[in-house]
């Protein structure tokens, strides 16, 4: 053994090597957890053209600890008494398929855990720059107190390591979640249902019912074929290759958004009416 090396000099240097790694499991930790906690993957325009587009974050690989946990606590953890904002889209697109991951804290929890995180980038930073005055191999007194430091600050940490793992595996449950539905027949439907309604002849069809209605809310469907061929003659010469419907009150039926009746006539007959649905 060199006269460097004592037993107590080596635990001193395993119990710094058995930190530093727990602090690169927060931090692997972390990147994850801000790299995949918000995705988006396909926007719709109105020319028509599918382009991608992803909010999932591709900067994170370099990013410095303090980086990583200001990003966690300012697009992961929210206050449980907040309103989420709504996710923002490109003006003409209707249609994105997307991914939202949250940690909802009380905001004493919320607090705490800002305090506890600033701490633990503290003490990282700390043993990485700051450890070598404790280093004194030949001084049996100053490595028990090293091992000492070392030991308070793996207990500190301890816990912000084990809620970074549990949310994390908790955010890889949800992506496993999100990717077995759009492998789901339920995903295509429900991604054909989000075209339709986002589409500029039902949009029109919205606008009509809002503006050209009697005075019980109902809009004759015929005088909205009428609206919509005068505005759109392509869209509705082409119902059932373009939209699947080959009437436009199927069409109004098939969107979901609409209520749609038969209302009889003295001559025997009907005429269709529709009106938008109450929002739930």
């Amino acid at each position: 053994m060199s006269p460097d090396r004592t037993p107590a000099s080596d635990e001193v240097l395993r119990r710094v090597g058995r930190n530093l790694v727990t602090f690169q499991l927060i931090e692997s930790c972390l990147k994850f957890l801000v790299a995949n906690s918000k995705f988006s993957q396909i926007v719709e325009y109105e020319d028509g053209s599918l382009r991608e587009k992803s909010d999932e974050g591709n900067s994170t690989a370099r990013s410095m600890l303090g980086q990583l946990v200001g990003k966690y606590v300012a697009d992961v953890l929210v206050d449980a008494g907040a309103d989420l904002p709504e996710s923002e889209l490109p003006i003409k697109a209707v249609c994105r398929a997307g991914f939202t991951f949250k940690v909802k804290c009380e905001r004493d929890e919320l607090e705490s855990l800002r305090v506890d995180l600033k701490r633990m980038a503290e003490a990282r930073n700390e043993l990485v720059h700051h450890f070598l005055p404790r280093w004194k191999p030949e001084d049996e007194d100053a490595m028990n107190e090293a091992m000492a430091y070392l030991d308070a600050q793996r207990e500190m940490v301890l816990p912000m390591f084990d809620h970074l793992r549990a949310t994390a595996l908790g955010l890889q449950q949800s992506r496993q979640w999100m990717a077995d539905y759009f492998a789901s027949p339920e995903s295509a439907r429900d991604m054909e249902l989000m075209l339709l309604q986002g589409s500029s002849l039902v949009r029109l069809l919205c606008d009509i019912a809002g503006q050209v209605q009697r005075a019980d809310g109902w809009t004759y469907v015929a005088t909205a074929g009428q609206v919509a061929a005068r505005e759109m003659p392509d869209n509705l010469r082409d119902l059932k290759a373009r939209y699947g419907f080959s009437t436009l009150k199927k069409l109004l039926i098939g969107s979901e958004l609409f209520e749609v009746m038969d209302e009889p006539l003295e001559n025997g007959g009907f005429r269709a009416l529709y009106r938008l649905k109450a929002r739930q």
